[in-house]
């Protein structure tokens, strides 16, 4: 339980913990059905950071435990774009020598990406995450997202957004029979996270459903997991 409450901390904290001053712009440039599965194709964009330095492209997909190194020897371009110089002695030269940065998924329901683009004198650190395929409910202004953060939803996230800053909203999930109710509090930009493992003792499968009360709205989100 400890591993999975570090977890959905860190997934919370891992926009937020952009240098000050610098952002990500993701941008969808194809997206597909393949055998079955989806293919999202995105652009990344950055503004704010130095371009006299080489970067490491982090990433930490749901199915590991911690981020790793997915390719160094990057570089950002006047426009913002990341690519790999012809030049560059990184990993880049071997997957993408003289080419932009594409980041190709095939997306599961709800699956979450996470990476980090970090210079080489560790002083600009960009910090983004994607949901290719959200699964996602709204009620009036409000709205609520599931996100995977393991292979089979053993642990998730639950995000929510409109509602009134700082109130204090009802949550309940259930899944068979087993029902979890607590208390989330919308902080100033409206919005809340909170993690839930949703499966059953007993159960290898099986569906959940979340409801968050506010003042203003109720939306409910349903979701499969397990195997």
């Amino acid at each position: 339980m400890q591993a999975a409450i570090k977890t959905a901390q860190a997934t919370i904290q891992w926009d937020r913990s952009t240098t000050p001053g610098m952002k990500a712009d993701i941008q969808l440039l194809q997206k597909r059905e393949e055998v079955g599965q989806l293919l999202v194709e995105y652009r990344v964009k950055v503004s704010g950071a130095p371009h006299d330095q080489s970067y490491t492209l982090m990433a930490w997909p749901v199915t590991v435990r911690s981020p790793v190194t997915f390719m160094d020897g990057l570089a950002i371009a006047q426009d913002g774009t990341i690519g790999c110089p012809a030049t560059s002695t990184g990993s880049c030269a071997q997957r993408i020598k003289g080419g932009e940065l594409r980041l190709t998924y095939r997306a599961a329901k709800g699956e979450i990406f996470r990476h980090a683009l970090v210079s080489a004198d560790q002083k600009s650190r960009i910090f983004f995450s994607i949901v290719p395929y959200p699964i996602q409910a709204s009620d009036k202004s409000c709205s609520l997202e599931v996100m995977r953060l393991s292979p089979h939803f053993e642990l998730v996230l639950v995000r929510g957004h409109g509602f009134t800053p700082q109130e204090d909203m009802s949550f309940h999930e259930q899944s068979y029979q087993e029902i979890h109710d607590l208390t989330v509090k919308a902080d100033d930009q409206s919005e809340f996270q909170a993690p839930l493992t949703p499966s059953v003792k007993g159960r290898t499968s099986g569906t959940a459903n979340v409801t968050v009360t506010g003042k203003a709205c109720a939306p409910t989100v349903s979701f499969d997991w397990g195997q």
